[in-house]
């Protein structure tokens, strides 16, 4: 990737599956913290399962909305943090698309689903 303007057609990084969610990756790191984005789209009537992060995961909605652990509501225009180590579980009736920020990793139930950030002192947990 030469030259001063990167667009994202000059990345070749897969998208990773989860079931029926999808992970279009934003492969360009924007700040220190989160060095992964991607854009997730959930279908409609979805249950996202309690699971837990070990480091705090940024999701801004940009279409649809989504119920947190059964009573937080977050409708398009929202933004939230889910700080590392906190279960949470997601229901959503209409379905949403996130921009969502990973700091160095990013799983799928896809045995071929993780995209991981090793910094160059780090050995690669694969």
């Amino acid at each position: 990737m030469k030259g001063p303007i990167v667009v994202s057609t000059h990345v070749n990084i897969p998208t990773l599956k989860d079931g029926d969610v999808e992970k279009l990756p934003i492969a360009w790191p924007l700040f220190d913290g989160y060095n992964m984005f991607y854009v997730v789209k959930v279908p409609a009537k979805k249950h996202v399962h309690a699971h837990s992060h070990d480091e705090d995961v940024f999701r801004f909605i940009v279409k649809g909305s989504l119920v947190i652990n059964a009573n937080i509501n977050v409708k398009e225009g929202m933004w939230f943090v889910v700080r590392a180590n906190t279960a949470y579980e997601i229901e959503t009736e209409t379905g949403y698309t996130a921009f969502a920020g990973y700091g160095h990793l990013c799983l799928t139930s896809d045995p071929e689903g993780m995209h991981e950030v090793v910094p160059p002192s780090a050995p690669s947990k694969k």
